[in-house]
């Protein structure tokens, strides 16, 4: 080979990596090249202008002998958008894990419920009530004084039911949400004689179909 010709291809190696190679290049940072990787590159030229290998194989070694080989963007693990994820539903016939679904979500004032989770839940209630009324009606005596024994219980009743009055607040949040309405429509049992009604009317009513603004369906869990 010519000492003009080696300088020809230094010189078409130097043009080379000095222009960009392409948009993307053009993003990356600044290297600096050695006198090997400079050397490799007139090598490769001098392949490409004796034909032994095409143009798009000379852009990709001199890439590589640049950049090197960038590694595989890994996927993003897919984010949801609501948080953390719903809580599981029992089967269908699960009747015990049904009622205690809202114990579990003790104090969870977000996400979703389904009607089944809140009516089941009231058989809580309803069973406390009944034996309220047994434990009142079979501890007082003919002088309508209440039995030391039938008073504990009673206390005891009321103290449950006053434990099991967050749940209860938080299981309607989630059964407004559910229906895509605010939780503040709780506020409604405050309404003397007719809030608490009203209340369970709209509990009746089934949820949006699909996730709304307060997150994913819970029939779809």
């Amino acid at each position: 080979m010519t000492t003009s010709t080696v300088t020809s291809a230094r010189a078409f190696a130097r043009r080379d990596v000095a222009c960009p190679l392409s948009n993307q290049h053009q993003q990356r940072e600044h290297h600096v090249i050695d006198q090997t990787t400079l050397k490799s590159i007139e090598d490769l030229h001098r392949l490409k202008n004796e034909g032994v290998i095409t143009e798009e194989e000379f852009e990709r070694s001199k890439e590589k002998l640049l950049f090197g080989s960038k590694p595989a963007s890994q996927p993003r693990p897919a984010v949801n958008p609501f948080g953390a994820p719903p809580t599981a539903l029992p089967a269908v016939e699960d009747h015990k894990g049904w009622i205690m679904l809202p114990l579990k979500r003790y104090a969870e004032f977000t996400g979703r419920s389904t009607r089944r989770e809140f009516w089941m839940f009231q058989l809580i209630y309803l069973a406390l009530f009944v034996v309220g009324f047994l434990v009142i009606g079979g501890s007082v005596d003919a002088y309508g004084e209440t039995s030391a024994l039938g008073g504990f219980m009673l206390a005891m009743i009321m103290l449950a039911l006053l434990g099991l009055l967050v749940p209860l607040l938080a299981v309607e949040v989630r059964r407004f949400h559910d229906q895509d309405r605010s939780g503040w429509f709780v506020l409604l049992n405050l309404i003397p004689y007719v809030g608490v009604i009203l209340v369970y009317g709209m509990m009746l009513v089934d949820g949006t179909r699909g996730d709304n603004r307060f997150g994913p369906d819970p029939r779809s869990s």
